[in-house]
């Protein structure tokens, strides 16, 4: 491994890719996309957040409430009777321009110390939370209670919802279907990138003019593998920032970016290896981004919505579908990294087959051009 010819490699390679006007649009799309997504789910899902909050003991629990919801109005009560009477009770239908009520007892913060157990009541209104964010919102709240009394049950937390949402809701399915299907999209940037700067240099005849200086097969390979592995995660960290993937389990959603950045690459690795043109492995990698698409839009709310239908189950053999379900379950907190396995798995276990192929076909045709 010669560490400055491979340099020399991923300098030569990130010039040309960004000089070239087709590949600057190929590294853009993904952003554009995630832009467009995140202005329609803004105009189509999004609705003005008023919280309605009574805290006479002003525990810090209502301001982690508050930082739940972006960009909110937050109005303090003078009663816990004021907060219902303005949210309404559990399960009807009104008029409301309250989207969450809070209600907390004078000594919240002490009772929690004492191991006493104090309820809290939750006001939801279904037409502006949905219930992921829910689900957040009473983890978040069981987090804050931790802290104080852990590790005993420290809080009794009693839920109203008015106006349930639907569950064909078009705000909370485009919201939920916006995050994976950027991830997604964004890795068709490795996918595409890596057998197009390996086949150009077949075609170009200049693979043999590198053989000839010291880089050995590896060094361009491993050159060519690092620079779009760069690309890769800059462009797949800022479609997911713009549309707020990074949330929930923040760490596993990290992994996920990496090991989809793994498969992107290997799958590219692969194409690389089989085809002997850049534009046959460009026609078959457009047809993989309707397969990374599909994988992508069948997870989370719409998934449960379709069953087991015969749309789902194709959607579940492929690897992208499993990469798209960790992701969601991962953003909106749903789940631990143990039960992200199986997700975990396939991807990981699909990346190497991929490159097991791909390396022994790499392999072979290195030795061939060593004997020419």
């Amino acid at each position: 491994m010669h560490p400055r010819v491979i340099w020399a490699i991923v300098r030569k390679d990130a010039l040309d890719i960004w000089l070239n006007k087709s590949t600057l649009i190929g590294l853009i799309y993904p952003i554009i996309m995630s832009l467009a997504f995140f202005l329609i789910s803004h105009l189509v899902g999004s609705k003005g957040t008023s919280l309605l909050i009574y805290n006479p003991g002003n525990s810090s629990l209502a301001q982690v409430v508050v930082e739940a919801f972006r960009d909110s109005t937050v109005t303090q009560a003078g009663s816990a009777a004021e907060v219902e009477a303005a949210c309404g009770l559990n399960g009807t239908q009104k008029k409301s321009s309250c989207a969450l009520g809070l209600t907390l007892p004078a000594n919240f913060d002490s009772d929690l110390r004492a191991g006493n157990r104090p309820a809290l009541s939750l006001f939801l209104n279904g037409s502006t939370v949905n219930a992921q964010t829910e689900a957040l919102l009473q983890t978040a709240i069981i987090n804050y209670a931790r802290t104080i009394a852990n590790p005993q049950p420290p809080v009794t937390i009693t839920t109203a919802v008015i106006n349930p949402a639907s569950p064909t809701n078009t705000g909370a399915l485009l919201a939920q279907v916006y995050t994976p299907l950027v991830l997604l999209l964004s890795l068709i940037v490795g996918t595409t990138f890596i057998p197009l700067l390996l086949l150009e240099e077949k075609e170009k005849k200049t693979l043999r003019m590198l053989l000839v200086t010291p880089a050995s097969f590896r060094d361009i390979l491993i050159g060519k593998l690092l620079i779009v592995l760069v690309f890769q995660l800059a462009i797949t960290c800022v479609a997911l920032l713009i549309q707020g993937g990074f949330s929930g389990e923040v760490p596993l959603v990290v992994f996920y970016v990496l090991i989809g950045a793994c498969f992107s690459l290997s799958l590219g690795l692969f194409f690389g290896s089989v085809f002997n043109t850049a534009s046959a492995a460009g026609t078959v990698a457009g047809f993989v981004a309707i397969v990374y698409i599909l994988g992508g839009l069948f997870v989370g709310q719409l998934g449960q919505i379709l069953g087991d239908g015969l749309a789902v189950q194709i959607a579940r053999l492929l690897p992208t579908y499993y990469l798209a379900e960790g992701v969601v379950n991962a953003s909106q907190n749903l789940g631990s990294w143990g039960s992200n396995l199986l997700d975990i798995g396939v991807i990981l276990g699909s990346t190497l087959v991929l490159l097991a192929i791909s390396a022994w076909e790499l392999r072979r045709q290195s030795s061939v051009l060593a004997t020419i």
